[in-house]
């Protein structure tokens, strides 16, 4: 019975796991409503799930406006801009996908090439600004950097949301399941399981600790 209330207990780690799964994918949707937040948003989400990948301060509600603030420029700035390329991305395909000719088939695929290389950099970038210190430019060409250089772990993250995307667009029910998981956790699960994978990136790039020398060795 004692095991059963144990917070050690592998079944109250699991239900406290869900539990700020469900408490931080709310407070991100909250901090989304102005809109031009989402970038911010974003960054703050992603620091936060590796901190819980990594078991390191499970203070939620602080890490994330701690997070919020200190990356709100970067990531407002980023946002913007992926707002503004997606536009013209959208403008490039209605403008290709009224042509049938063989000219603009060859320029659809090139298109298709360009647009998962900066959805792949869209999902790194985040993550990049809220762990590492860096500025604007050295974020984005780490997010091309990581794009290419880890391209099995760059298709499995594309791959990943991209399931989502397609499975919003099936059916008006795929859509309203989609909408109602993302407003439960959804957003807060894909950016934890993003992690896992961001987890064994970042550490490749993240400056080695020296061991602490035990006393006989002072």
């Amino acid at each position: 019975m004692n095991r059963l209330f144990n917070l050690d207990n592998p079944f109250w780690q699991f239900f406290s796991k869900v539990c700020d799964i469900i408490i931080l994918n709310a407070i991100f949707i909250i901090s989304c409503i102005p809109v031009i937040t989402i970038g911010a948003s974003i960054s703050a989400l992603y620091y936060v799930c590796l901190k819980m990948i990594r078991k390191e301060e499970p203070y939620i509600w602080k890490n994330f406006w701690k997070a919020f603030r200190q990356n709100f420029k970067q990531s407002t700035i980023i946002w913007l801009i992926s707002i503004a390329a997606a536009f013209f991305l959208g403008m490039d395909y209605y403008i290709i996908n009224s042509q049938n000719t063989a000219l603009f088939a060859a320029v659809r695929i090139g298109l298709w090439a360009v647009t998962i290389v900066l959805f792949s950099m869209f999902i790194y970038i985040f993550p990049i600004i809220s762990h590492f210190e860096c500025t604007l430019k050295q974020a984005v060409k780490n997010s091309i950097y990581m794009t290419i250089g880890h391209l099995p772990f760059s298709a499995l993250l594309v791959a990943m949301f991209y399931f989502v995307i397609y499975f919003f667009t099936i059916s008006v029910k795929t859509a309203g399941m989609v909408i109602i998981l993302s407003g439960i956790c959804g957003f807060s699960i894909m950016a934890y399981f993003a992690c896992i994978i961001l987890d064994r990136i970042f550490k490749k790039y993240e400056p080695e600790t020296e061991p602490v020398p035990e006393y006989g060795d002072m």
